[in-house]
Parts: C-alpha cells; sequence; structure tokens
C-alpha cells in the first residue's frame, strides 16, 4: 500500500500549521492503510479494546480457533458463554454478537460488509453508521478510518497520547481536553490525521 502521508500531504500541513513544520520534519510519518474489512476490524477492536496486546493477541486467537473462519454467522453460531470461555469478558461477549448481528446478510451494516462499499461516505458518515452498534465507541471506529482506510480528516481528539502529544507539539503547561485539542486542530482541517498521527508519533519519540 501506498503511504498516506505524501510529500504533498505533509508540504501542505506544514504550509497550514509553520509552527510544527520542524517538529514534522523531526519524525517519520509513514502509514500505510491496512484495508482490512470492517467487521472483521470492529471485533478485533472490541477484543482488544482495555487489555495489554499480548493478553489481547492471546484471546483473539482463541477466539479465531473457537468460531473458525471470522464470519458474522460464525461467531453468531457460537454463544456468549462459548465467547467468554475463551476469556473474553461477558460484555465484550454481548458487543461481539452486537455487531455480528449488524453485518450478518440481511443485517443493518450488510451492504457495508466490504472496505468499497465506504468509499462514497465521509468519516463523518462511517463514524454514525459504525457507533450505532452498542459496543462500538468514536475512537474505535477513528482507529479504522486512520490504519485501515487511510482517511486524513480524522481526529482523535479525546486519545490519551494525542492529547499528551498535542501538549508537547505545542509547550503547553497543562495536557489540553478534548474541547482544546478540537480547537487547536482547526488550523490543521482538512488533513487531522496528520496532526494526529503526529502527535502519537511526538510522544514516542520521548
Amino acid at each position: 500500500m501506498t503511504n498516506i502521508f505524501s510529500t504533498k500531504v505533509l508540504n501542505t500541513f506544514g504550509a497550514q500549521v509553520p509552527e510544527l513544520k520542524s517538529t514534522l520534519a523531526a519524525v517519520e510519518m509513514k502509514l500505510e492503510p491496512t484495508l482490512t474489512p470492517p467487521f472483521e476490524m470492529l471485533v478485533r477492536s472490541i477484543v482488544y479494546q482495555q487489555l495489554a496486546y499480548k493478553a489481547a493477541k492471546t484471546i483473539h486467537d482463541r477466539m479465531l480457533a473457537l468460531v473458525g473462519k471470522l464470519t458474522p454467522s460464525s461467531v453468531l453460531k457460537k454463544s456468549q458463554e462459548e465467547l467468554r470461555m475463551v476469556g473474553l469478558s461477558r460484555q465484550k461477549a454481548s458487543y461481539l454478537h452486537n455487531v455480528a448481528e449488524s453485518f450478518k446478510r440481511g443485517g443493518p451494516l450488510w451492504k457495508y460488509r466490504k472496505v468499497e462499499s465506504l468509499e462514497s461516505l465521509s468519516s463523518e458518515e462511517i463514524t454514525t453508521i459504525f457507533t450505532a452498534i452498542k459496543g462500538v465507541g468514536e475512537w474505535t471506529v477513528q482507529m479504522y478510518l486512520i490504519f485501515s482506510l487511510g482517511r486524513l480528516d480524522v481526529l482523535s481528539s479525546g486519545d490519551l497520547g494525542v492529547r499528551k502529544g498535542v501538549q508537547k507539539m505545542y509547550d503547553l503547561d497543562e495536557m489540553p481536553t478534548p474541547k482544546q485539542v478540537k480547537s487547536i486542530a482547526e488550523k490543521w482541517h482538512p488533513l487531522e490525521t496528520v496532526g494526529t498521527y503526529l502527535a502519537w508519533r511526538v510522544l514516542e519519540s520521548e
């Protein structure tokens, strides 16, 4: 896949936000979208929520071994109790069924099962559609928009890493609130993903 942060994109962002030009030049900006279908990604996100990577991967691998090929129907064939036996919480098992019900054949999101079906939708529209599923929050959809679809207009203002990164980027005395991050990022539009990703990289480089 192609790096979404092309020279043209970075130059445009640097022209819009000149105070971040030197910061931008100091880190590697590279993101190649995975183009993972939404059902698979949402399932993975729910499993990984609030868990350390190693523990989450173990549970995810066990779940895949239990259901076989990951499809809405294969998840729904397993009871929530069976899903809990691989290490999922009661709440997460319920959320996985919610996602599977939404994406099953004839379900409300069946038509959005492929990445290509989302191409004509705005990031805001995709967020509205997916967050209608109980258990899927804005942050989860924002990560999908950035890392799977490679959308350039995504601001994850509530992400702790973004808030800490923005504090460092702008040399702020205190970590900004999500609302303050939104205000700061008005200059980033329509390339909010560049600023979001830059904040993560700045934090990583500490």
